[in-house]
């Protein structure tokens, strides 16, 4: 037999304290007795009262105590053994939700593209961690890594071009957020997927691709956009954006950057197809690789709780100890 709170054993050690206490209520009670009590009262109320059932209601008092005390120490004994499978793969996805993510060579446009992706390769994990990186010109978190798939969905649903408020687009600083959260929680394999048009007007990405090379970070890049470009809606006046000289601003896929940055970290460039899943298979396929070889078996022991046969002994005591009465009958009074 174990103890899963021995500690509490060491609660055995007040049952004098409280025997002592029921033997000093006692002496009291007979004090008070005996400061209003005629002789004759009190000899009465010794006749009457049977010294053997108060011993026998505080003994089984202290045996109810005693009982609760290994109860709530949690006694154990008999095993079983389970097994554990852990896959170890931390996913964070960093989506581009800059301006031009509104183009129109996707329908509706391009972030619903992204979106859509996401929502199949989130629910293609298995047991695995995952949370979502926003970024234009700044980079956030918006979904910290979990296994929790539906707040994951939820995060993904509410992204949108005012998700982050800084202009732009800085994939060097994606990259670099997602450097940090994995710093402060990964626990397995570290994969960043990024979801973007590959424009990139800071300048960083290689530069923070190389480090996150060397974090031990691979990034699966899903271009999306066409080569050609096409002209980024403007939300607040209407039709198309414009340059200073009026002419009509045009977004085009730099797929030759993000096949660049998978080079660099052995991961994956892909451009997305207008519709479908078929595009992102190649991706799913090597997670899936990533997954089994990161795969682990843990068997662990699970010992069997038997607390509740001592709280039911507990409780037992307590019942008796209430329907034993410290009087003696007249019959027995007078037989004595």
């Amino acid at each position: 037999m174990r103890f899963a709170t021995i500690n509490l054993l060491m609660l055995v050690f007040a049952l004098p304290f409280v025997a002592a206490l029921l033997y000093w209520r006692e002496r009291r009670k007979r004090k008070l007795l005996e400061s209003f009590a005629t002789p004759n009262l009190l000899n009465t109320l010794a006749k009457t009262k049977s010294v053997t059932l108060v011993l026998v209601k505080s003994t089984l008092f202290m045996a109810a105590l005693l009982a609760a005390i290994f109860a709530s120490a949690r006694p154990q004994w008999g095993f079983e053994d389970r097994r554990l499978v852990s896959r170890g793969i931390d996913l964070l996805i960093a989506v581009d939700v800059s301006k031009s993510m509104l183009a129109e060579d996707y329908k509706p446009n391009r972030l619903a593209r992204a979106k859509e992706l996401l929502k199949n390769i989130i629910w293609s994990l298995k047991g695995d961690r995952v949370g979502i990186i926003a970024f234009a010109g700044d980079a956030a978190v918006i979904c910290p890594l979990t296994t929790d798939y539906s707040m994951a969905h939820a995060a993904l649903e509410g992204l949108d071009t005012s998700s982050v408020s800084a202009p732009g687009t800085d994939i060097g600083r994606a990259i670099d957020v997602a450097m940090g959260a994995f710093e402060l929680a990964a626990q397995g394999d570290k994969v960043l997927v990024l979801l973007t048009d590959g424009e990139d007007h800071e300048g960083r990405a290689i530069e923070m691709a190389e480090k996150a090379a060397k974090a031990g970070i691979r990034i699966f890049a899903i271009g999306l956009g066409t080569t050609q470009g096409m002209p980024i809606p403007d939300e607040q006046h209407g039709g198309y954006k414009v340059d200073r000289e009026g002419k009509v601003v045009t977004s085009k896929l730099d797929f030759s950057l993000l096949t660049r940055i998978a080079e660099i970290t052995k991961g994956m460039a892909i451009k997305a197809n207008p519709s479908g899943a078929s595009d992102i298979i190649p991706i799913l396929q090597e997670i899936e690789k990533m997954q089994q070889s990161q795969q682990q078996e843990t068997v662990f022991r699970v010992y069997k709780e038997r607390f509740q046969w001592f709280l039911g002994l507990a409780l037992v005591l307590l019942v008796l100890e209430m329907f034993i009465f410290e009087m003696r009958t007249r019959r027995e009074v007078h037989e004595s």
